[in-house]
């Protein structure tokens, strides 16, 4: 019989809401984390006797690129401390996937399985790369954002000292109506561009449906970098260069570098909605950006000519598209578009189409992990191949 990977929560029941959301100070629920992957103990009962003075559970996704490098950090730490701290991995990944990153990544660090998530929206964090600190009492320590838990991190919470806490949490809306720029199909055209906004979730959408196909964009506490390189059509960090300090362009962590931006064009308008949010960032954003061009690193993709390639052409008219960690699934995409959209993103180089397929193709990829390799070999699977060259390509540069 399948094994399956579950949290089992008692007849305690406990509502994971924004109102209720576990926090610093409080005593954990009556929760059983079971079974725990390669582990000397099938579960964990918050409510049972603690095996160790401090839990530390990470939550993370092998689909979350940043997550990976963090998680062999956290195996260091957890085989200095061992006896001191029991870090466990929290995970929406289904138990096969997690099994496939322990056979490549034996690890100290206990792993389990929670495709639902609850015990991450139990805390209510509002991305992955955070963690919660619990004690031999049950109680909530403290919760930080991963990348802090660390040596200095450790001593302090085993001599007792108090910890502060880090973590970026989910709050209730200012704005709780379906459309928090209060645009409707009434409207022609629009622009509103306001400060960060508690509550909401950072975001960015473009619009495949009518009333607004094609000439609406909405972005939700973003840095102005980012929407600078959407309006630019830049993909990659290496076409960014910054004349003014980078932590004025973004920072994640301060607010006033966070902004809330909504724009309507007119129909007739449609082709010209980047053009359109290029003219308005420039007048009313306190951050300048301009276009240069230089040679600099890409990687190439190309056909292999020693295999056939593993996609269609589309039957489809409309395209679509998605990505995460997990891979790529397109219809009717380009693969002029699976490399800047996709490629680029996953790749610490922009990725240039030379391929010389102007078809539109149904491509579907899947990577066991959110690494540059397991990317690499999806790619490869296609029948494509990536190779490192040198183009001119266009560059942001950020001034005031």
């Amino acid at each position: 019989m399948k094994k399956i990977l579950s949290f089992v929560l008692s007849a305690l029941c406990f509502s994971a809401t924004a109102q209720s959301s576990l926090n610093t100070g409080d005593v954990m629920p009556a929760i059983t984390i079971s079974p725990v992957i390669n582990a000397p103990v099938t579960k964990i009962n918050f409510m049972g006797k603690a095996r160790t003075p401090f839990y530390i559970l990470n939550f993370w996704g092998t689909w979350c690129s940043p997550c990976i490098p963090e998680m062999d950090a956290l195996a260091k730490l957890q085989k200095a401390n061992e006896g001191r701290v029991q870090i466990i991995g929290i995970s929406n990944d289904p138990v096969n996937r997690l099994k496939k990153y322990v056979n490549k990544k034996p690890s100290t660090l206990w792993l389990a399985s929670d495709t639902s998530f609850f015990l991450y929206k139990a805390f209510g964090f509002s991305y992955v790369g955070q963690a919660a600190i619990i004690n031999s009492k049950h109680q909530v320590v403290a919760l930080v954002k991963t990348d802090s838990v660390n040596q200095r991190l450790i001593d302090k919470l085993i001599s007792g000292k108090p910890l502060k806490s880090s973590a970026e949490l989910k709050g209730l809306p200012v704005i709780t109506h379906n459309d928090v720029f209060g645009v409707d199909s009434t409207l022609s055209e629009s622009f509103t561009l306001r400060g960060y906004m508690a509550g909401q979730q950072t975001m960015g959408k473009h619009y495949l449906n009518a009333p607004y196909l094609g000439r609406r964009v909405s972005y939700m506490n973003v840095c102005a970098e980012l929407l600078y390189k959407e309006a630019f059509g830049i993909t990659s960090p290496k076409q960014v260069l910054y004349e003014v300090d980078e932590k004025a362009v973004c920072d994640f962590d301060n607010k006033a570098t966070r902004y809330c931006l909504d724009l309507l064009v007119k129909p007739e308008d449609k082709d010209s909605l980047y053009s359109i949010m290029q003219r308005k960032l420039l007048g009313t954003l306190p951050i300048k950006a301009r276009i240069t061009e230089k040679v600099i690193p890409v990687y190439v993709l190309k056909t292999n000519p020693a295999q056939k390639l593993n996609f269609n052409i589309s039957t489809q008219s409309k395209t679509d598209y998605s990505f995460n960690g997990n891979g790529y699934d397109g219809i009717a995409v380009t693969l002029e578009s699976f490399a800047t959209n996709y490629l680029s993103n996953e790749f610490d180089l922009p990725v240039v189409d030379e391929t010389g397929l102007k078809e539109k193709y149904d491509i579907k990829t899947m990577a066991d992990m959110s690494t540059r390799g397991a990317v690499l070999q999806s790619v490869n699977k296609l029948g494509l191949v990536l190779s490192k060259a040198g183009r001119k390509m266009k560059v942001l540069v950020f001034y005031k």
